[in-house]
């Protein structure tokens, strides 16, 4: 099985590289990326560089991927190439070209060199606000609420996929992850992304951190590990029981991780603001409430628990800085 993995040095890239080259049904991967592979990433797969492949190229130009495709003689096709909120607000044409055209670009690489199986990125912002829901969990049969361009650019990846199967049916099997916050090392936008990653990684590297928040505000979590972990489950899969699935933890707070980085880092500096919750936070933004109970049933997958995915983090985060590596 040769996979190819666009925006494969990425945040969640990196980590689904990382988990296919582990296994041992994968026999190449290739990452296709507009950016090279950072070297602490080559550190974490170098037992497995002779399976890796870098590849430059543009989601945005149909004959990029389609070259990959064909040098590599590519079967299986993970797409995590798209911009985030903040990217997207500043670089309106270019997210469209990213995160619209990339992904139909990709689909329609699949159709064009007869790849039948395509997992994809989606996000639980394509619900919308936790009050849509009430004080339950989100879960992937209720409607989307889409606020944001991004969130509309994902449900319209979701939209392509179902176009994609109408029209060619029989012909590629799409699977959609809808992650919520997904953190891990050197994730940079949006806010809370950033906030989830350095508050581990800071510390595991011996500098200090602070926030203006109090820390207290929740959010569901899945880690890059987690994301890479469940592609590789779906793309070494034929097919999915459901078109699309959430992929987050319990309701977790800033404050709740720095407990357990202190308890790998009891000398951390981690400080608090005041700056409590926003009293309407419940009608803007992503839920915090999600479940991912269809993942579990339908392929055995669950989350990291908190005190392994700090741990995780902390030690990419000494990888790179050339630091001994932890254990828990």
């Amino acid at each position: 099985m040769n996979v190819l993995v666009i925006g494969g040095t990425g945040l969640f890239g990196r980590k689904t590289a990382l988990h296919l080259l582990q296994d041992k049904d994968v026999s190449l991967v290739v990452a296709m990326d507009v950016n090279p592979p950072k070297e602490w990433m080559l550190k974490s797969i170098d037992k497995y560089k002779d399976r890796f492949r870098f590849v430059r190229g543009d989601v945005g130009e149909l004959e990029d991927i389609i070259n990959t495709i064909k040098t590599y003689s590519i079967d299986r096709l993970v797409n995590w190439a798209f911009l985030l909120p903040g990217v997207v607000e500043a670089n309106p044409r270019l997210s469209v070209k990213v995160n619209a055209l990339g992904m139909c670009n990709s689909f329609e690489a699949a159709r064009l060199c007869g790849i039948s199986r395509v997992v994809y990125a989606s996000s639980e912002g394509v619900y919308g606000p936790q009050d849509e829901y009430g004080d339950r969990e989100v879960t992937e049969d209720d409607p989307m609420h889409p606020g944001s361009g991004y969130a509309l650019m994902k449900q319209f990846a979701e939209i392509l996929a179902a176009q994609y199967t109408q029209q060619y049916p029989g012909s590629i099997n799409f699977t959609a992850l809808r992650p919520t916050i997904g953190y891990g090392h050197g994730g940079l936008t949006p806010l809370l992304i950033k906030q989830f990653g350095e508050i581990i990684s800071f510390p595991a590297v011996g500098k200090p951190i602070s926030f203006e928040a109090d820390g207290t505000s929740t959010s569901s979590l899945a880690t890059a590990d987690d994301i890479g972990k469940f592609s590789t489950m779906l793309i070494k899969a034929p097919s999915s029981p459901h078109t699309a699935y959430n992929v987050g933890g319990p309701p977790t707070s800033l404050q709740d991780v720095a407990k357990v980085v202190r308890k790998y880092f009891p000398d951390a500096k981690i400080t608090f603001g005041k700056q409590a919750p926003p009293a309407d936070r419940g009608k803007r933004g992503i839920p915090w409430k999600v479940s991912s109970a269809p993942a579990k049933q339908d392929f055995g997958f669950t989350l990291q628990p908190l005190d392994e995915a700090v741990l995780t983090i902390a030690n990419d985060a000494r990888l790179e800085a050339g630091l001994k590596l932890i254990k828990g």
